[in-house]
């Protein structure tokens, strides 16, 4: 049922959400569900701020009918020169499906109709294993949220996260945006978090390399990489390089050599390379990086790595090693951490890219 959903444009997935959600209020209420007249649903949907005008409105309805979502009588067309109004249901397979989860929702969460339709939804997803307590705590979390605005927009989203919502500061932006949005939270308007990379910067530097993690970011210190090399710790995910060229002004470096220097000036040295775990989340990291940087190369220092991967040097990407939860790619199950390098080859293939044959077989492996 959600898949089918994701070919809708954005206003249709909106208008889906507060119409399940009013058809599955009142049938949990001990009624059949709930139908609607055309005329009467156009404003509604522009009172909700769904569809910003009336032509909209009957568009979003006209999409909906088409993808088989609502049901409309025989050989009836939406249109808004219509002069009768039009009675418009759920779809029988929506309300079926409907029906056979609408009984699970606790009545504390004390949700509207639009947010409970994306409540459920996300109760069939990330939400699937919290137990009544914290969604109860989560909701009411939200609500407080929602409330505070629009003065808690001043906060960052991560501040807001924390404070609002179980102490989590990923947890806002972790969320299912259509859930967030029921609940009247546009995660596009808090603060921009302001940024900070660690970096060792030479006088006259020959290259970027850009490391993953920080321990190894030390070590290439440590050895004397950064005396030829400017090096940039991204810090995996919680702290990419992409992100911090969507923050702008707010980027900071911190470390040697820094004074004075900005992110854009590193970024225009020649030969940037990136050197990450060798599993497919450090080469999706890569991925995302590339798309702000379109030169940066896979380091050399991938090389011994491969081949230890391939010769059995490697562990499992499970919860023990830090790596559960990676998304699959093809029949890749195993992983070798970048910190498995010696301080030599470190020292001796910093800067240097990997043959572009090699780059291309790994980045086809984690699209499989």
């Amino acid at each position: 049922m959600r898949d089918a959903t994701l070919m809708l444009s954005e206003a249709a997935r909106d208008t889906l959400a507060w119409l399940e959600g009013e058809w599955q209020h009142a049938y949990s209420r001990g009624g059949k569900g709930k139908g609607w007249r055309s005329f009467t649903l156009i404003q509604m949907l522009q009172q909700k701020n769904i569809c910003e005008t009336e032509l909209h409105a009957w568009q979003v309805l006209e999409e909906l009918g088409r993808a088989e979502f609502i049901a409309l009588p025989t050989g009836v067309l939406l249109s808004p020169r219509a002069k009768l109004p039009v009675k418009i249901e759920l779809a029988a397979a929506r309300r079926e499906a409907l029906m056979s989860v609408s009984p699970a929702l606790d009545p504390r969460l004390a949700l509207e109709p639009r947010q409970h339709s994306a409540w459920r939804r996300a109760q069939e997803g990330p939400l699937g294993s919290w137990s009544t307590e914290d969604q109860l705590a989560l909701a009411e979390g939200l609500r407080r949220l929602a409330n505070d605005l629009p003065g808690a927009y001043q906060l960052s989203p991560y501040v807001a996260s924390a404070r609002y919502l179980l102490g989590s500061s990923k947890l806002l932006e972790a969320l299912p945006t259509e859930l967030v949005r029921a609940f009247g939270i546009e995660l596009d308007r808090f603060q921009a978090a302001e940024t900070w990379l660690l970096a060792s910067v030479p006088e006259q530097p020959k290259g970027l390399l850009l490391i993953e993690n920080a321990q190894s970011f030390s070590q290439a210190c440590r050895v004397g990489c950064g005396e030829r090399l400017a090096l940039i710790c991204t810090f995996g995910y919680g702290l990419s390089l992409a992100n911090a060229l969507e923050s702008g002004d707010r980027v900071r470096l911190v470390g040697q050599g820094t004074a004075g220097v900005t992110l854009a000036d590193l970024l225009r040295l020649p030969s940037p390379t990136y050197w990450g775990d060798l599993d497919p989340e450090g080469l999706r990291i890569y991925q995302k990086l590339r798309r702000s940087l379109p030169e940066l190369a896979l380091s050399a220092l991938f090389g011994p790595m491969l081949a230890a991967l391939e010769t059995g040097t490697c562990h499992p990407l499970d919860a023990l090693t830090g790596k559960a939860g990676q998304r699959v790619a093809g029949d890749w199950q195993r992983g070798l951490d970048q910190e498995w390098l010696e301080d030599m080859q470190v020292q001796e293939l910093a800067g240097s890219a990997l043959p572009p044959c090699v780059q291309n077989e790994l980045m086809e492996r984690i699209s499989q």
